[in-house]
């Protein structure tokens, strides 16, 4: 049974994966990235998997090789290109779609990256409506979650 004191590390051990660098995003729902980067914090096994319910035996297949780090490989090539943490508020610039005027900034906070074959997006939630010609981001609304091309992001 979890003490008091286990209680408020578990709840502290969940803020910092709401807030955590984008390189530690979740691809799935087994949470490989929260796992990966609470164990490079120092937690042991067993809170993580108390603070992310998870199975014990879960936490060590996502520390092994098919887990976080098969993803980090994947990923790390574009670990520059990243904004730093999920959370964080970062502009978007969506270019001109064929006549329809110029390209359009907004801002939108970051939910993680995906992967897709040898390329990288970001899954961003907007913080303005957005109407543009460009299909994937026509008549978007604010709070409206979007998949962008890495190269959208304005560092």
């Amino acid at each position: 049974m979890a003490n008091e004191f286990d209680s408020e590390k578990i709840e502290k051990m969940k803020e910092m994966c709401r807030t955590r660098p984008v390189l530690y995003s979740d691809l799935d729902h087994m949470k490989k990235g929260s796992t990966g980067f609470l164990y490079e914090q120092g937690y042991s096994n067993e809170e993580i998997a108390a603070a992310l319910e998870l199975d014990l035996h879960e936490v060590e297949n996502n520390l092994e090789g098919t887990g976080y780090p098969l993803e980090l490989r994947k990923v790390e090539k574009f670990k520059d290109m990243l904004p730093p943490n999920i959370g964080d508020v970062i502009k978007i610039r969506i270019p001109e779609w064929g006549s329809k005027g110029a390209p359009v900034e907004t801002k939108a906070s970051v939910v993680q990256y995906i992967l897709k074959g040898e390329s990288c997006g970001l899954i961003v939630q907007l913080l303005e409506d957005v109407d543009t010609g460009y299909p994937i981001m026509a008549e978007k609304k604010k709070n409206d979650e979007a998949v962008i091309p890495l190269d959208w992001y304005v560092p």
